[in-house]
């Protein structure tokens, strides 16, 4: 069987040969498959104290839960492993060893039930009506929720248990069960140690989703707030032109006109706190009005995002990714550290599982990848598909000193705050010369909402001092406000 060890301190999982975790340097020390049992024995011990109350809820009283949950695992690990029709020595040997029994190959190609994404599983309609029963005896954890992530960790290592070679269909039924399962129960939060356990090894995927909530507004709005953006002259005169290019490809295409192929992906480079993720999250809504995107929505992540810590466990992080901004816009931050040379290194996994998406799904799906200049350039000269699909760059210049003011300012009157003459005075001259003596890797906005952020801390030090205070001192900032650092009297 192939052997996975565990990494002591962040708990990634390794493919055996090596001592040290490629992830943090940490010490590898565990056979994977006594990880995952000891962590199903986490969850059994929860599944055998639901048991104990058999004799206080009827709907469970006449059943072995217990049973129930091996008989779906056993189902479940099936389905996935007969995904290329083969049940190997290694499925086996892992089948055998979690759920301690003793099948045969042909064992599990008789009873294997290949509908099992038809329905919910037994175990999890039992669940969630003892969530709703457990939580009268003050019972706080989620037997649904501990399940889920039994059955998404478990069957995670079950499909890259013979390598990396993984079969395509295999990879498919994993993600649409877990997808499909994860849409028909209720999943509520948790603060459980199973719970955690799970989410560290499968690395909760960083996103954040526009909401169906969120107000929408016409293509009209959309752009007047991308104009109105401080500064960003050359960013917003190339977004403006790539925009109308959309459009009129959009209009050629709807009337049957003939075109040539065009990439829509993007990379966006430039210094921190430019306004990227500003920028990113007004084009999908854009093209969302425009009738390019199907959703119009924003998913943000990084390499932490899409590498996992094992063989494997990466193109399962980044499809999960790839589906959740389907119909939107994905916009990868720092995507330049998805390259690395490390032979250890899961990156490459990620870039091409996303290549391939960006193929599959190329008439609703736009990637946008973001980081320093220089770094962006080396990423996508690392990969000829990479070079090859990103082909239209938009570069974010640094704010100069008179918008970084203006910012600053905005921030402010969003604030309901104003400064006195001498407050605005000094932070002119203070933007002056951190725009003359700026790094390579100048923080812009970040810098101002850090400066903003430190500013009303000290008018808020120097009030509490204060006896009584009137509206117009709350709503003020002064000079004396702006000399951060120095002590009071």
């Amino acid at each position: 069987m192939i052997e996975w060890t565990i990494c002591r301190d962040c708990k990634s999982v390794v493919e055996n040969t090596s001592e040290i975790c490629p992830n943090c340097g940490g010490q590898v020390d565990k056979h994977g498959i006594d990880f995952v049992k000891d962590y199903f024995n986490s969850v059994l011990f929860l599944i055998n104290t639901i048991n104990s109350l058999k004799e206080f809820y009827k709907p469970i009283e006449d059943v072995d839960f217990e049973s129930v949950v091996y008989d779906d695992l056993f189902k479940w690990f099936s389905y996935l492993g007969l995904g290329d029709n083969i049940i190997t020595d290694n499925e086996l040997e892992f089948i055998n060893e979690l759920l301690d029994c003793s099948y045969e190959t042909d064992d599990i190609m008789n009873l294997a039930d290949i509908s099992l994404t038809n329905e919910l599983p037994e175990c999890f309609r039992l669940s969630e009506e003892i969530d709703e029963f457990t939580k009268s005896f003050g019972i706080g954890e989620s037997l649904t929720a501990n399940l889920f992530e039994c059955f998404r960790m478990c069957g995670g290592l079950f499909v890259f248990v013979d390598g990396t070679d993984v079969n395509e269909n295999t990879l498919k039924r994993f993600n649409d069960f877990i997808s499909k399962l994860k849409s028909k129960i209720s999943l509520e939060p948790t603060d459980t140690l199973m719970a955690k356990s799970a989410s560290s090894i499968l690395n909760e995927i960083k996103t954040t989703k526009v909401t169906e909530e969120e107000e929408k507004h016409t293509l009209d709005e959309y752009m007047d707030e991308l104009n109105k953006l401080i500064g960003l002259k050359k960013v917003k005169k190339d977004v403006n032109s790539l925009i109308n290019l959309v459009q009129i490809r959009k209009i050629r295409s709807d009337r049957g006109i003939k075109q040539p192929a065009m990439s829509l992906h993007l990379v966006f480079s430039g210094n921190p706190g430019t306004g990227k993720t500003t920028v990113a999250r007004l084009l999908s809504k854009i093209y969302h009005e425009i009738g390019l995107l199907s959703q119009g929505h924003l998913v943000e992540t990084d390499r932490s995002g899409l590498v996992g810590g094992y063989v494997g466990q990466t193109a399962i992080k980044t499809q999960e990714v790839i589906q959740s901004a389907l119909g939107g816009i994905l916009f990868i931050d720092e995507a330049y550290s998805l390259y690395q040379s490390s032979e250890n290194d899961y990156g490459k996994e990620a870039i091409d599982t996303l290549l391939k998406a960006m193929e599959d799904n190329r008439d609703d799906f736009i990637v946008i990848v973001a980081g320093y200049p220089d770094l962006m350039d080396k990423f996508l000269h690392a990969n000829p598909g990479l070079e090859s699909r990103f082909n239209k760059f938009i570069y974010f210049e640094d704010y100069n000193e008179s918008e970084l003011y203006d910012i600053f300012m905005l921030m402010a009157s969003e604030a309901n705050l104003t400064l006195d003459d001498a407050a605005k005075e000094y932070l002119r001259q203070y933007f002056e010369a951190m725009y003359e003596h700026r790094s390579s890797n100048f923080a812009n906005g970040r810098a101002v909402r850090n400066l903003f952020e430190e500013v009303i801390t000290k008018q808020a030090n120097r009030l509490a001092l204060q006896d009584e205070i009137t509206d117009e001192e709350l709503n003020t900032l002064t000079y004396e406000d702006f000399l951060i650092g120095e002590d009071d009297e």
